[in-house]
């Protein structure tokens, strides 16, 4: 889209975009759009996927509130909160409708699930964004370390502009994932519309701290400043690279977990991730590293039910997120 390079086409619009499963539920998407006064890229921030990953709920607010469109090239476009329903119900990364996991599906089938519905409206808002970050954190259940994965499975030039939003947060890794495989479906359809993107994992159970919010706020400004949106030089804090496999340690039975490790340590192969108990504190099992890896984020809350997998998804049931490391 080709804006007139005129102070007067600057404006903020802020409006609910909306639709109707075949069920009776509502989609409902708050979507903020700052026009800047000169032609540029569109920019989109999206959070709230998981609603109860405030951190970059409370950035994406922050962002509407403080970028004026007098000083801004192109466009931005905030949903502060996608799954709405889950966000006022306090559901934890699920679906509060239909127990989906929104990351992992596609646009394409509004016919579909209300799920499906629900990404097929957020595609209609962010579809031609030139960039776009998704922030994430850790859920009321997950301790989680920050970092930033980036997809890199798009064109050379779509990974180098990934990879360059990417390096304007403030955290200590960011993880550049080739393998098709172990990149969320929207994300890997986006590099392959040709769509720069990221998904920032900033933030701890659930908790607005003021930490967290501050990295989701100054990585997306940055980043806006890289695709040269935004005035001034954008941050480039000094990151390491993430490349080793990740994997996820999963209960195959219910029982109470009592984490031996916390985010961010480095476990050696055969260490003690934890042990899980019955209800007075017998042991059932004990879960070991099979290789030395970093601990991405675990499961904080003691309980762990096995039989709870909806749609084949295992959040429930899972114990600690890890990737090797040399």
């Amino acid at each position: 889209m080709t804006m007139p390079d005129t102070a007067r086409s600057a404006r903020v619009t802020k409006a609910f975009v909306g639709r109707t499963h075949h069920t009776g539920a509502d989609v409902t998407l708050p979507v903020a759009t700052i026009t800047g006064a000169r032609d540029g890229p569109t920019f989109a921030v999206i959070s709230g996927m998981h609603a109860g990953e405030y951190a970059g709920i409370l950035a994406a607010q922050r962002l509407i509130q403080t970028v004026k469109p007098a000083q801004l090239r192109g466009r931005l476009i905030v949903v502060p909160v996608i799954s709405t329903k889950s966000f006022m119900m306090r559901y934890m990364q699920l679906s509060a409708v239909d127990d989906r996991e929104v990351h992992y599906y596609v646009p394409g089938n509004p016919q579909g699930s209300y799920t499906e519905l629900l990404v097929d409206t957020l595609w209609d808002v962010i579809k031609d964004a030139n960039y776009v970050i998704d922030m994430h954190a850790g859920e009321f259940a997950q301790a989680l370390y920050a970092w930033v994965p980036v997809p890199m499975v798009g064109t050379p030039e779509v990974n180098g502009k990934s990879k360059a939003m990417a390096e304007g947060f403030r955290v200590e890794y960011i993880e550049l994932r080739t393998d098709r495989r172990s990149v969320p479906k929207l994300a890997a359809m986006m590099s392959d519309e040709g769509i720069a993107n990221i998904w920032a994992e900033v933030g701890k159970n659930g908790l607005p701290a003021r930490e967290h919010i501050d990295i989701q706020y100054d990585g997306a400004y940055a980043a806006l400043q890289t695709a040269g949106m935004l005035p001034g030089d954008p941050a480039r804090p000094v990151q390491k690279l993430l490349s080793g496999r990740r994997y996820q340690v999963n209960a195959d039975t219910s029982g109470v977990w009592h984490s031996a490790v916390k985010e961010g340590d480095i476990v050696e192969k055969g260490q003690l991730l934890g042990r899980l108990t019955d209800y007075f504190g017998d042991a059932l099992r004990e879960y070991h590293a099979p290789e030395r890896s970093l601990v991405l984020y675990y499961w904080s809350s003691p309980a762990i039910n096995a039989d709870r997998r909806p749609h084949g998804y295992d959040w429930h049931n899972s114990l600690v997120s890890l990737i090797t490391v040399a």
